[in-house]
């Protein structure tokens, strides 16, 4: 399979080589299991992107004659492929933050409870199995953007210091990845559809008139007014976005957060 990432992926899965026999707490149930959620969700990512490039095109469909069809069929499942990726690339962006919160005991903390610094303190309980359950489904509602208005990251950063640094990773990463391309795509297709792409719009040539009215042309066709991107391009930036910050930021931010929770072996 073709692999144009610079760095191997297994080097941050969910490990510990260290040794002991201290009862995994809640906290390093929940740290453990967001970690092995992110790291399958970004391997994923990869392979999915990497599979454009795949050129045995028959293991998607059926080949077929006509040469322009063939190349038609071949460039929607390549961006077919590319908009899973694409996907996949910002869930384990939004999954940085979830694996965050629940890491730290300040995820559950609730403004409106009475009880809320036993609910705090519950995070590094031991407790049974379906109290421990239902207490990581409370903890992943929490989660909100990291410049939210709602967002209690100042409040996390002074009541657990040990996930300052965390803290600081998402925030600046999230600042400069907010209104990047790559995000404004993945919302696009979430919330108001589909794209177009340049390639297969040029090999079907669906357009074959214009519309002017003086010398300013007016949208005669559908494809006029839909949203259009060139795929190879698309591709190309998810693969700079993944070696030169996706990766590092990740694998900074898994180092940091392992410092803080310290999770007993068990856990793993």
């Amino acid at each position: 399979m073709w692999n144009p990432f610079n760095e191997d992926i297994s080097i941050i899965y969910p490990s510990n080589s260290s040794t002991g026999t201290s009862l995994p707490t809640n906290q390093d149930l929940y740290f453990v299991a967001k970690w092995r959620e992110l790291f399958f969700r970004y391997s994923s990512a990869r392979s999915f992107l990497s599979n454009t490039q795949n050129d045995n095109w028959s293991y998607w469909f059926s080949p077929v004659s006509n040469p322009t069809t063939q190349k038609a069929f071949e460039l929607i499942f390549k961006a077919n492929l590319y908009e899973t990726a694409l996907i996949h690339y910002n869930i384990v962006v939004d999954l940085s933050w979830t694996l965050t919160y629940v890491s730290a005991e300040f995820a559950l903390y609730d403004f409106d409870s009475d009880d809320s610094i036993k609910n705090i303190n519950k995070i590094q309980d031991v407790l049974p199995l379906e109290e421990s359950y239902d207490l990581l489904r409370k903890a992943e509602k929490v989660v909100v953007s990291p410049l939210s208005e709602v967002n209690p990251f100042s409040y996390l950063k002074k009541m657990t210091p040990e996930f300052s640094e965390a803290v600081d990773l998402i925030t600046e990463f999230w600042k400069d990845f907010s209104n990047s391309e790559i995000r404004d795509l993945y919302n696009y297709i979430k919330h108001k559809g589909k794209p177009l792409y340049e390639e297969i719009e040029h090999l079907h040539q669906t357009k074959t008139t214009q519309f002017f009215i003086g010398k300013k042309e007016y949208a005669s066709n559908v494809i006029d007014v839909q949203k259009i991107i060139n795929l190879e391009k698309g591709i190309k930036n998810l693969i700079s976005f993944d070696n030169d910050k996706l990766f590092h930021y990740i694998k900074n931010l898994l180092e940091s957060l392992k410092i803080a929770v310290d999770p007993s072996p068990w856990a793993y």
